[in-house]
């Protein structure tokens, strides 16, 4: 279960969601790492046949936001980069590893990586695709006008 506020209205990752079926999880070998299982529904479609890369984009930023937040780190993305290497088949089942990869005062690193599902580190196959994300941590004002936000909708 995420830990970011309101996780279930997420349109990626929310019970409801029409796009994805997601389920987030600690990596149970490697402390601080996260897997995400995701299918991806049919609305999902692209190329014929496969992912809109626009619904992999929306997802990789909802992975490494449940990344950081479950770290305990309060952010929201500032920069998000993306490397396809293969196309997604519709319907496929694939798993997202993401970790932190550095901390400052301002910026959380975040790093993640789609595989085949059972496929970790692309032993079978390359990666579908990969990305970096740089999230600004929120200071404590920043935060309290989320949470007044969210008291209103």
């Amino acid at each position: 279960t995420p830990s970011f506020p309101n996780w279930e209205r997420s349109f990626v990752s929310g019970h409801k969601s029409p796009l994805y079926k997601v389920e987030h999880r600690e990596h149970p070998a490697h402390p601080g790492f996260m897997v995400t299982r995701v299918s991806f529904l049919p609305i999902c479609e692209g190329p014929p046949g496969h992912v809109h890369g626009g619904a992999t984009a929306g997802l990789l930023d909802e992975v490494l936001g449940v990344c950081v937040w479950h770290g305990k780190h309060t952010c929201v993305t500032q920069t998000l980069t993306l490397h396809y290497g293969r196309t997604i088949p519709l319907g496929a089942t694939v798993d997202v590893y993401s970790h932190i990869k550095k901390v400052t005062e301002k910026i959380v690193e975040v790093e993640c990586t789609i595989y085949s599902s059972g496929d970790e580190k692309g032993k079978e196959k390359p990666p579908y695709v990969s990305a970096q994300g740089g999230l600004h941590r929120l200071t404590l004002d920043q935060l309290q006008r989320f949470n007044e936000h969210k008291k209103i909708v």
